[in-house]
């Protein structure tokens, strides 16, 4: 909230802001600040203070949004009374940081100073699949195809591929991942290998699919090596597409999942191609998943790269 005050006679050293939904104090401010714009147009003197704002903090928002008043009020030092000096209508909406990422770190009665690695941490394993990836996913797998899921997660696409006629396996490292794996009664094989070879015998799957995992791989010609090895024919990758960074500039943001720790490599479409062409004989990319923003012209964004690569 922010806005400006003069009272002649009353001493701006002295002055409380504060700002009230109902019977609740939702913030306030002792300090008023200059504003030449106010002095100009009420012909004060030079650098009197007039200026008021502060960060309020609603302690009970309903599930539902809801349309209610801001009433600031001001008082002097002095003098016991509470004048009402606005009436600012408010829409109040509820933040569920709980379901948004990192919305239990970065609360705001958040105490703790927060450090790097509280930050740029890796986000949950999910369950359900992304819509568009696995469409995309369906449609240039091969019919019928066993495919080799490598960096599975907790498994999204598994029970979908396996519902549409592939035979799904699902390769993880980690090991909480293991056990949702086995709760979902999901077929998986352990990476425990210390080289990072995996575990399978040479052209043992049709396919093979690695979504969002090059980037988080060091060695990741190895890692690619590898899953050339245990395929027939296909493999299909998706990663985080850098190509767009330059252009979220403007609006002075970065995709939360770039912020991850472990995140190794940055691909656009030129070295993916370039890294994957090692391996396959033809690859071809293209970017998906729209985000939400657009340049200022209104160009769409696609946060994602996707790789079709045959041996």
């Amino acid at each position: 909230m922010a806005g400006w005050l003069y009272v002649p006679e009353r001493d701006p050293a002295g002055c409380r802001v504060r700002g009230w939904i109902g019977d609740e104090l939702i913030g306030g401010s002792n300090v008023l600040s200059r504003r030449p714009d106010v002095c100009a147009a009420l012909e004060l003197p030079a650098g009197m203070p007039t200026g008021f704002r502060f960060i309020g903090s609603v302690g009970d928002v309903a599930e539902s949004e809801r349309v209610t008043e801001l009433v600031v009020t001001a008082s002097w030092r002095g003098d016991p009374a509470e004048y009402k000096i606005a009436h600012v209508p408010l829409q109040l909406a509820p933040a569920r940081l709980e379901q948004r990422p990192y919305g239990d770190v970065v609360h705001p009665e958040q105490r703790k100073v927060l450090h790097r690695e509280n930050i740029y941490g890796s986000g949950p394993p999910v369950e359900q699949p992304g819509a568009e990836m696995l469409l995309l996913i369906q449609q240039y797998l091969e019919p019928g195809a066993s495919v080799l899921d490598v960096g599975c997660g907790a498994g999204a696409y598994g029970p979908a591929l396996r519902a549409g006629g592939h035979a799904w396996l699902g390769l993880e490292v980690n090991p909480g991942c293991w056990e949702m794996l086995e709760r979902r009664q999901l077929p998986y094989r352990k990476v425990e290998a210390a080289d990072g070879s995996l575990p399978c015998a040479d052209g043992e799957f049709d396919n093979a699919i690695c979504i969002e995992v090059l980037e988080h791989i060091a060695d990741f010609d190895r890692f690619i090596g590898e899953i050339v090895r245990a395929v027939k024919s296909r493999v299909l990758f998706s990663v985080p597409n850098m190509e767009v960074l330059p252009y979220f500039s403007p609006w002075q943001v970065v995709p939360w999942h770039w912020l991850e720790a472990d995140h190794k490599n940055f691909f656009t479409r030129g070295n993916l191609q370039a890294v994957l062409r090692n391996h396959f004989t033809r690859v071809e990319v293209f970017s998906y998943a729209d985000h939400p923003l657009r340049t200022p012209d209104g160009i769409a964004l696609h946060g994602h790269l996707f790789a079709v690569a045959d041996k």
